[in-house]
């Protein structure tokens, strides 16, 4: 593949740019991306969220499995469920300009990747959906090639990428977003996202929820 056509194709794939951010009672910020339209917002969960997730699924063998109740809810007014409801609701507030009387979550679950596995383009059930990341293996993390790659040139393993229509003139049709622990994404269900595979050892470890607004 020579350069121009590189770049041609290069043209279609939306930069990792904050168009907004808003601070959160827990600290640190939401940041919303508006790359082709839907807003996708990132947050950093806490460390002890993380660890708390993490400890749970270490007990499990399956690499697809849901949390059950006193996981999710495990913490209080920290838990998954609370800073989640929380999140969601400051999310719509941003993206959508709406008091949001109660969130209802489908369910949560949690997803194990190593390397040569990955998850074909879909989209959830639910209004809002996200991600949380638990744990990123070195051939991820320490990838600098990887970074310097695009999508449709070369499909960037490991990463989330989410889709928006197709080729378009004057617009975005693709971005992805390299997962780093603790890294939390909120978006409208019905978003199409993918994930590549990777190659090399360790585990890459994510958490996902469907949730319907009130």
């Amino acid at each position: 593949m020579n350069d121009e056509y590189r770049r041609r194709l290069g043209r279609h794939e939306a930069a990792e740019q904050v168009c907004a951010s808003e601070p959160l009672e827990e600290g640190g910020a939401m940041d919303f991306f508006s790359p082709f339209g839907p807003l996708i917002a990132r947050l950093r969960a806490p460390d002890a969220l993380v660890a708390r997730l993490n400890r749970y699924a270490d007990t499990r063998e399956t690499d697809h499995f849901s949390l059950p109740q006193e996981v999710f809810t495990e913490g209080g007014e920290q838990s998954l469920y609370a800073l989640t409801a929380r999140w969601i609701a400051r999310y719509a507030g941003g993206a959508d300009d709406r008091e949001v009387s109660r969130v209802r979550f489908e369910n949560f679950w949690v997803v194990r990747h190593f390397a040569d596995t990955f998850s074909p383009v879909h989209f959830h059930s639910g209004d809002i959906s996200g991600v949380l990341y638990l744990k990123v293996p070195e051939a991820i993390a320490g990838e600098r090639e990887e970074e310097r790659k695009s999508y449709i040139s070369a499909r960037r393993a490991g990463y989330i990428t989410f889709f928006i229509g197709g080729k378009q003139r004057f617009s975005k049709s693709l971005i992805s977003f390299k997962p780093r622990v603790g890294e939390f994404y909120i978006f409208p269900g019905w978003l199409l996202h993918a994930v590549e595979p990777f190659r090399g050892e360790g585990e890459r470890r994510s958490m996902s929820f469907n949730a319907f607004l009130d």
